[in-house]
């Protein structure tokens, strides 16, 4: 309780953000007075004390204010709303639904789901809001914005009451036992004063504008919920931690002097990694609990809607993203690459999931597609070890030099083989039909998927 209270009462949302602005307001009355000769009595200050207490409880209440003021709800369901195929059902992937029962989860999601999502953002929000740890980047910007805004909206209001205390004074005296306040007959005095705290008024209220534009969003990253997040934003993040590793330090110091400066020079990179690597594990983690807690309210609809267990799994995969592109991403030296990877992916198993209805055209996209990905793909791979030039001469010497170094097993170089020579055969003899199975594009899929796993494997024996 001590701890809680200590946090309360040296926290800068308190100090800065309510406390503050009352203070301000009892220093403009200060100036005021001396400026126009009027004694200031002890009694002034007292009341600077006595409104602690109600400051205090204006803070207790500051998260609720907050969250109805930006509008986390509505903002947060307009998120949710729009983005429901990159979210939930994924319109890129017809394997899951046919259209009739995709509207029907649709509009389950939209009037079952979504709202009991939002009914958890505001105890979560006021719950963190006083036991919030500062740590993070994120955090810290968080706690700065909601202290900009406390302070500019409680200043505004205050510049607000100012403005009309002026007006009052210009007909009439104000006169209490704490305080005096002569009448302002000078007609100039009560534009000069009206217009001071007019700009006062105005800016506070622009600035209070502005932050809840970047509250919104860091109110729904700083907690475990399900949001839409631009992919090139975690990209960004995600590069950023590369490229710290990247840096190229053997440029500018030999290793020698790295290795006799290597106590001095290990506590820079870490402090480097420290923060950034924080934040991405943070997101990881929310992003992880947000879809485990929605699962368990999204897995009841669908077996109400009687989705199969096969589609509902397959939902279930793309609504917690399969690891396998995670592992891929390990892999590629580009993001753009990882993301030509997974659309090529996506397209071919689409096509599997409606095989029956696919016609010979899209089949054969779907063999190309396919094969275009795994060259990719492998071409990168070899691109970790130390491998003649002549790997890369032509499909077969890839696959030989990645059974050499152990990634792929006889039987999935068979599968990927069947695949290669039907793919040769459509581009060397045009207009030639080549019968395409099913189950020989599942089998080619199925080996690539394995062969991720045997590189992850590989990678993390290196890592030990």
């Amino acid at each position: 309780m001590t701890n809680k209270m200590m946090n309360i009462l040296f926290n800068q949302r308190f100090i800065l953000g309510i406390y503050a602005p009352i203070l301000l307001e009892f220093i403009v009355y200060a100036i005021y007075a001396v400026a126009r000769g009027i004694g200031l009595t002890i009694a002034i200050f007292l009341w600077a004390l006595i409104l602690f207490a109600p400051a205090l409880f204006l803070y207790m209440i500051s998260p609720i204010i907050i969250f109805n003021i930006t509008g986390v709800s509505r903002y947060h369901k307009k998120n949710l709303e729009a983005n429901i195929d990159s979210l939930f059902i994924f319109p890129d992937d017809q394997a899951a639904l046919e259209e009739p029962q995709r509207q029907k989860v649709r509009k389950a999601i939209e009037e079952q789901l979504i709202p009991q999502l939002l009914e958890r953002v505001r105890g979560l929000y006021i719950d963190s809001y006083i036991s919030r740890s500062i740590q993070s980047r994120r955090d810290k910007l968080l706690t700065s914005f909601e202290t900009l805004f406390l302070f500019s909206s409680t200043w505004g209001l205050l510049s607000v009451i100012n403005l009309f205390g002026v007006v009052v004074l210009h007909f009439t005296p104000i006169r209490l036992d704490f305080v005096v306040l002569d009448q302002i007959t000078n007609p100039v005095n009560v534009t000069l004063f009206a217009i001071v705290f007019f700009l006062f008024a105005f800016i506070s209220d622009f600035i209070a504008i502005y932050s809840i534009s970047r509250l919104r969003d860091l109110i729904l990253e700083s907690l475990p919920v399900v949001i839409y997040i631009d992919e090139e934003e975690k990209i960004r993040r995600d590069n950023f931690i590369r490229s710290i590793n990247n840096f190229p330090i053997k440029r500018l110091i030999d290793d020698h002097t790295l290795r006799r400066h290597s106590r001095r020079i290990d506590p820079i990179f870490q402090k480097q990694y420290a923060e950034p690597l924080a934040e991405a594990i943070q997101f990881y983690a929310r992003n992880q609990v947000a879809k485990q807690q929605a699962w368990r309210i999204y897995k009841p609809i669908l077996d109400e809607l009687k989705v199969s267990a096969e589609q509902a799994a397959v939902i279930k995969d793309r609504f917690f993203k399969t690891p396998i592109y995670e592992i891929a991403r390990e892999v590629f030296a580009y993001d753009h690459e990882l993301k030509s990877l997974k659309t090529d992916l996506e397209y071919v198993k689409n096509r599997l999931n409606l095989w029956e209805k696919t016609s010979a055209e899209e089949r054969t996209t779907a063999l190309l597609f396919l094969f275009r990905a795994s060259e990719q793909l492998f071409k990168s791979i070899l691109d970790h070890f130390d491998v003649p030039i002549e790997a890369y001469s032509n499909f077969s010497m890839i696959l030989n030099t990645l059974e050499d170094k152990g990634i792929i097993t006889d039987e999935e170089k068979e599968a990927i083989d069947v695949v290669r020579k039907k793919r040769n055969t459509l581009v060397h003899q045009s207009g030639r039909i080549v019968p395409l199975e099913k189950e020989e594009l599942e089998a080619f899929l199925s080996s690539l998927e394995q062969i991720l796993l045997n590189v992850e494997g590989m990678f993390q024996g290196k890592e030990k």
